[in-house]
């Protein structure tokens, strides 16, 4: 079975996602990509998926795959031959709803995002496979840690020096390749059957038994190829080129259920989209750039520095004051959980909001916005100084102490990313943008713990 035929059985569902993951990881170590190249930079061929605004980052098993794509102005065409993993990374991190291969053949196959992650998975570890040692960042010979349960922990572990660098300027130390038998001895001590894949990012996930088998008995040579070379893109058929339509009927891998099929539609649209999109890369901390976020109604709050303050509920300050430690305890560890758990116990928190009471978004990423939690006031206008700093012109901003549970309710279906204490030494970020759908599962959970 070669590689086309392997997606012609997955889009007809006669394979299982499990075993074209493998077929994959083990036989497609490269994929052609197409980039439109502009004034403004090089993006990614997008698909149109049939879900409103729905966009696909377009991928091609073969060379010839890719050359089959029809374009307009084929002069503005990059053909990158690039690593499977560092793509489906990038790809994964991206805001695209995932990825499609070989558009406009009977191979065409849509992979929708939550099937690309075990998909980096699998690749992942037959990289590790071949590698001597992981990356890991290390201080003074102490290797990062993650709690991937409640006081269960293990060792983080990352496929390049480059990931583990990024995830030190939280985490402190050096990046660090460790030999395997390191990283086994230290999952032994602390009672964990795996180590945990690329913490602090988006594609984060706890490997299992069955891969430490595959990194065991892999050759471990230590030959990587992350080259990424060029060819040149060629348009078939000596016909004046134009943009071709197609009939994108969307069979995700895993979508088997008769309903689903029969929901989705076919719909005539552009085959290729090459205009600008967002760029697929490790997202940074953005500069400040205030938006306003309305307060939902109903929701009662106090003002830093006004006279007519009332008291701090001691329940509340008790509770700002645990989740502060959480966050401190946790720099260098994955204790999301002591984390979440404080912010499902807290009544009130600390926001920033403007002068007609609504809550301040101060920075976004990858069009995720982020939102800023504080455990004091102090802690806020330290980031609002911080902000007027870099940017003289904004608006009146005052930290507030708001009533969680309807705040948690209104900004939890943008997925944010969110920070706590932002701008201090102890800051804490979430990275993904699942926690606050988490916190609202633990607030139930403690609802019902208290009935």
């Amino acid at each position: 079975m070669n590689v086309r035929e392997c997606l012609e059985l997955a889009s007809a569902n006669r394979i299982t996602p499990e075993q074209l993951y493998q077929f994959f990881a083990t036989r497609v170590q490269r994929l052609m990509i197409l980039y439109h190249v502009s004034e403004s930079g090089e993006t990614p061929f997008l698909a149109r998926g049939n879900e409103p605004n729905s966009r696909f980052i377009v991928a091609f098993t073969d060379m010839e795959a890719a050359r089959s794509v029809k374009v307009r102005e084929p002069g503005q065409v990059r053909m990158l031959e690039e690593p499977a993993l560092s793509f489906l990374i990038k790809a994964y991190r991206s805001d695209a709803q995932g990825i499609l291969f070989n558009p406009g053949l009977p191979s065409r196959l849509f992979l929708l995002k939550q099937h690309v992650l075990p998909l980096i998975k699998e690749y992942a570890v037959q990289q590790f496979s071949q590698m001597v040692g992981p990356w890991v960042p290390t201080m003074d010979q102490n290797l990062l840690l993650v709690e991937y349960q409640q006081d269960a922990y293990t060792v983080a572990v990352y496929t390049n020096e480059q990931d583990a660098a990024y995830v030190t300027r939280k985490s402190g130390g050096v990046p660090v390749q460790h030999p395997w038998h390191v990283i086994w001895e230290r999952c032994q001590q602390l009672g964990a059957s795996a180590p945990f894949f690329h913490f602090s990012l988006p594609e984060q996930a706890m490997l299992t038994g069955k891969h430490v088998e595959t990194i065991q008995f892999g050759s471990q040579h230590g030959i990587i190829d992350e080259s990424i070379v060029e060819h040149p893109f060629v348009v078939y058929g000596g016909a004046t080129p134009t943009e071709p339509t197609a009939s994108l009927q969307e069979q995700p891998v895993g979508a088997n259920q008769p309903e689903q099929r029969q929901a989705k539609q076919a719909e005539e649209v552009p085959l290729v989209d090459s205009s600008p999109a967002q760029k697929p890369i490790k997202p940074p901390v953005p500069e400040p750039q205030p938006q306003v976020e309305p307060v939902p109604p109903g929701i009662p709050a106090m003002s830093a520095g006004s006279g007519l303050e009332r008291p701090m509920d001691p329940d509340v300050a008790q509770g700002l004051k645990k989740l502060e430690k959480a966050t401190i305890e946790g720099q260098g560890m994955g204790n999301g959980w002591e984390v979440c758990r404080a912010m499902a116990e807290l009544r009130r928190i600390w926001v920033v909001v403007d002068p007609d009471g609504n809550m301040v978004i101060l920075a976004g990423q990858d069009h995720s916005p982020i939102v800023d939690f504080f455990t004091s006031a102090h802690h806020a206008e330290r980031l609002i100084a911080e902000a007027r700093q870099k940017n003289p012109n904004l608006p009146p901003m005052t930290p507030r102490l708001i009533s969680t549970k309807k705040l948690y309710k209104a900004l939890a279906p943008r997925t944010p990313i969110v920070w706590i204490n932002r701008g201090s030494p102890e800051a804490w970020t979430s990275i993904m943008g699942d926690t606050l759908p988490y916190v609202l599962q633990l607030m139930a959970q403690l609802r019902n713990e208290t009935v």
